[in-house]
């Protein structure tokens, strides 16, 4: 089914449709001095280069439609896959793949809602340079319907995902120019998912037409992009009244069941009191089911006395940190920055006096001197990697020289900025904490709500005032120092779940895939030997057995200035416990791990296990 010329009075039917169907005041603004098509009168349109035309109406039956390919997607959502490929909305992918977890471009959702509208227009130029031809003619209806704009002057970032806010924004104009009923009483306010000034409105309109059910049901996440999948499901949604077999598909559902938050009360008490038993200050714990932050728990005080805890609050994570330098490390391997197998002095323009590379350093088997007093500068480090007094004995890379290593940790750091040429806090705001509506940093300093840092006690006593952690603001250049890669990242715990979700879901993050699978595997691998404790050593995590109920469980421990904290998932259940304690005894139970996390992560995952 492919664009068809259409005839005369094709053209003039088509018109009269534009004219009946003119967008509200502010669709009617002129961009880079094209006036709106359908404003124009026919005999103007004429001698443009725009030619109306049609898409062909398929007589299609329910029938039809199961016979379109969508073999990867869930028999819940297939439906919706296969009617949006039948109509031609979205293209397919290879081999039968529908590709329902990928992101849909902006150029890609404006194509879908040019081609559901129905009339295709051809036209000599675009009004923004940076679009590809394939996008051209309904880039340039969205500009002149008012449907979309640019994103500057002459700019339209045609491959950038579309966010939910930008696609609502999109939906609300697509649904006035075609004339439909724009009135809504809905004000939604959603706790921690803020939503842009530009798009209240429209995003308030969305949900209650109920077009982004099922993808709310644990918070609106403003700024994540949208999967194909979800798409096909929205527009179904939006033409069920116009195409009638739209309105015989089957979609998903919301109202996910969390069985967290069913057993909220009682999990709430039994966490306040695994929490005062080893005398914690404070605690935040999150919970993750099948791959989703379902819930938050808070116990204690962020400043003793004064300031109760909250699930905002921001600790320090310690060595969960290197969670976030290894999933740095794998986003970059992923874009072909870095080779985690290369020896790291081409990164450094030195040679090495061993070969140490990424790999190395997230298994803690680069043999790299680890200690408190050595250089954590880069012509310190720099110097260290160039003479044997910078390393221990053995091989880098073999297991029988494993050996905890945070000095490395900083190396590692330094080293994945000096190859991206940027922030480690810029990569992972790019393309997971700034979809996921996370606020984390290696430099508290720069989080964007630093007021919600909390004290860390050991005991009784003050580990680190706020002050103290405030003062680490961004270094003055990418790789000039690996300080605070070893533990200085600062998040909630909720935030840290997120990250934990997004490796526990293979990369996706509430439907939409943010990181390539092989990425997650690559994290998660690690070799047939045990190292101590019997655990396996992943990069960075490490792979326990029979762990809290659990059969397999990759997890991270963490603890500085009296925080106690660890992060964990279930791989096959796609569950997860992440837990950060301030001011707790420092007690370990019979896996080894800070008793405090142990105890209440046990809670948690018995109450979710199906």
């Amino acid at each position: 089914m492919g664009k068809r010329w259409a005839a005369g009075a094709l053209l003039a039917l088509a018109l009269l449709w534009a004219v009946l169907a003119s967008p509200p005041a502010w669709a009617q603004e002129r961009s880079a001095g094209r006036e709106a098509l359908e404003e124009k009168p026919e005999e103007e349109t004429a001698g443009e280069g725009l030619e109306v035309m049609a898409i062909e109406e398929p007589a299609a039956v329910l029938e039809d439609l199961r016979a379109v390919e969508a073999a990867d997607v869930s028999e819940e959502g297939r439906d919706a896959a296969r009617w949006a490929l039948y109509r031609e909305l979205l293209p397919p992918g290879e081999k039968g793949r529908f590709d329902g977890e990928e992101p849909v471009s902006r150029a890609g959702a404006v194509q879908a809602l040019y081609r559901l509208s129905g009339i295709l227009v051809r036209v000599d130029e675009c009004p923004y340079a940076d679009v590809p031809e394939e996008y051209q003619d309904a880039v340039a209806w969205a500009d002149s319907v008012g449907v979309s704009g640019g994103v500057s002057e002459g700019l339209f970032a045609p491959a950038s995902p579309v966010t939910r806010s930008q696609l609502a924004v999109m939906l609300h104009r697509f649904a006035a120019w075609r004339g439909e009923d724009m009135e809504c009483r809905l004000a939604v306010s959603w706790e921690g998912g803020q939503v842009p000034p530009y798009a209240e409105e429209a995003v308030n309109w969305v949900l209650e037409r109920g077009l982004y059910e099922g993808m709310t049901d644990r918070g609106l996440y403003p700024d994540l992009p949208v999967s194909r999948l979800q798409l096909a499901c929205i527009l179904a949604r939006l033409q069920k009244d116009r195409d009638s077999l739209a309105g015989e598909l089957s979609l998903p559902e919301g109202g996910t069941v969390s069985l967290s938050r069913l057993k909220h009360e009682e999990l709430d008490q039994a966490v306040a009191g695994a929490a005062r038993r080893h005398g914690a200050v404070g605690v935040q714990a999150a919970v993750i089911e099948n791959g989703a932050v379902t819930d938050v728990y808070h116990y204690g005080w962020a400043v003793r006395g004064s300031v109760p805890m909250t699930d905002g609050h921001k600790l320090r994570t310690a060595s969960l940190s290197k969670v976030a330098v290894g999933l740095a490390a794998a986003l970059l391997w992923e874009e072909g920055a870095v080779d985690y197998d290369a020896d790291i002095g081409a990164y450094w323009g030195v040679e090495t006096w061993k070969p140490v590379t990424i790999r190395s350093m997230l298994s803690h088997t680069s043999t790299l001197l680890n200690s408190e007093s050595i250089a954590w500068d880069y012509a310190g480090v720099k110097a260290q990697l160039k003479g044997p007094s910078g390393y221990g004995g053995g091989a880098p890379g073999d297991l029988r020289y494993w050996s905890y290593n945070n000095h490395a940790f900083g190396v590692l750091g330094q080293t994945l900025e000096l190859a991206a040429g940027r922030y480690l806090d810029d990569v992972l705001e790019e393309r997971l904490l700034g979809p996921m509506g996370a606020d984390g940093s290696f430099a508290a300093g720069e989080l964007r709500e630093p007021e919600l840092v909390t004290q860390l006690y050991r005991g009784s006593a003050l580990g680190r005032s706020v002050g103290s952690q405030l003062g680490v603001r961004r270094w003055s250049a990418p790789g000039a120092t690996g300080q605070q890669f070893a533990g200085g990242f600062t998040a909630s715990a909720y935030d840290c779940g997120k990250l934990a979700a997004l490796l526990a879901g293979d990369g996706c993050f509430e439907g939409v895939r943010l990181m390539e699978e092989p990425s997650v595997e690559l994290m998660e691998s690690c070799e047939d030997r045990a190292i101590s404790g019997g655990t396996y050593q992943a990069l960075p995590m490490r792979l326990g057995s029979g762990l809290y109920g659990r059969e397999r469980l990759y997890y991270h421990t963490g603890s500085a200035y009296g925080v106690y904290n660890l992060l964990s998932y279930d791989p096959d259940a796609g569950d997860g416990v992440v837990v950060l304690t301030t001011g707790a005894d420092g007690g370990r139970d019979e896996y080894g791990i800070y008793a405090v996390c142990g105890e209440i992560s046990r809670i948690l995952y018995e109450a979710v296990a199906q």
